[in-house]
């Protein structure tokens, strides 16, 4: 009886070991899969954190390359008229086209690039022969505000660049004094040209704004109505190369004058490579064609420097 009892206590306590052995293995067998379980999640998490993190440096860096190129674009010229792109769009201007409005100005010298601006209403009244005689024309507000923007500090006389004989204005003007010389009958076109010149009053430099040297350009000289003797002889200048006739201006010591080519003249003359320049003065009292041709004073004996109109 006591050896089945002992056989029993036996088993029981065998069973129970069995039983604990299992139990301790299967929590062993479940803490590794539950630190590999957390570790599993711990990799996700660091992939997902990873791509995550080369996602937003993607977006970033592609960002920064569509920053770049819009940079880019922006400061390109594509019509080359000195405007940038985004200088265009403010403007309202075509990023195609160097002159938008199509008035003869590129558009970075233009005032209304994209179009506008007045239209300066002139008449000169001027007289030849006794007979009076009035041209009208319009002078338009860019065309006026493009000279008088231009640079002229650096302008030492060695030049013909205030002598604008294909502007629209000139143009017009010489057609005029051919249509005079025709209806007048009188074929001296230059005769006829200095007396619309000389219908502009005579204002020195340092009255107009106060330097004591400031060109204009003819156009500036028209609107204004007045000039010196360097503008009144680029005003000369420009209508008779208009007209067709071979032009230089004339430089002394403080003055200029206007050189014509004829093979006769009516007054005093030189001869500049082998041609024959008649001189006009262009700061005569108007219609009085005995002082237009003749020198005076000092510059009698004074050999000018002469510049060629081209």
């Amino acid at each position: 009886m006591k050896k089945i009892y002992f056989l029993v206590i036996f088993s029981l306590v065998a069973l129970g070991v069995f039983f604990s052995y299992l139990i301790y293995s299967y929590n062993k067998n479940y803490e590794a899969e539950q630190i590999q379980h957390q570790q599993e999640i711990e990799r996700i998490k660091e992939e997902q954190d990873r791509l995550s993190t080369q996602f937003e440096q993607q977006q970033q860096q592609y960002q920064a390359n569509i920053e770049s190129q819009r940079s880019i674009e922006m400061q390109k010229d594509a019509d080359g008229d000195g405007l940038t792109y985004e200088e265009e769009l403010k403007l309202g201007t075509d990023p195609n086209n160097a002159d938008t409005d199509g008035d003869g100005i590129r558009d970075n010298e233009d005032r209304h690039p994209a179009g506008g601006g007045d239209i300066y209403k002139i008449s000169v009244l001027w007289a030849h022969n006794n007979q009076p005689f009035t041209t009208q024309f319009g002078i338009a507000e860019d065309w006026y505000w493009y000279y008088k923007d231009r640079p002229r500090n650096d302008y030492r006389y060695q030049d013909s660049r205030f002598v604008t004989y294909r502007d629209p204005v000139i143009v017009t003007i010489a057609k005029d004094i051919s249509d005079t010389s025709i209806s007048t009958g009188d074929p001296c076109r230059f005769c006829i040209a200095i007396d619309f010149v000389e219908s502009m009053l005579y204002q020195y430099d340092i009255d107009y704004i106060k330097q004591p040297d400031y060109p204009k350009y003819p156009i500036e000289t028209i609107k204004d109505e007045r000039g010196d003797c360097e503008d009144t002889s680029f005003l000369m200048a420009s209508i008779l190369k208009a007209l067709g006739v071979d032009t230089v201006l004339l430089v002394y010591s403080d003055h200029m004058a206007v050189g014509f080519a004829s093979t006769s003249c009516p007054g005093s003359s030189y001869i500049y490579k082998g041609n024959t320049y008649c001189f006009l003065e262009t700061t005569n009292k108007p219609d009085d064609p005995r002082g237009d041709f003749s020198l005076w004073g000092k510059y009698i004996y004074e050999t000018p420097y002469v510049i060629e109109v081209n």
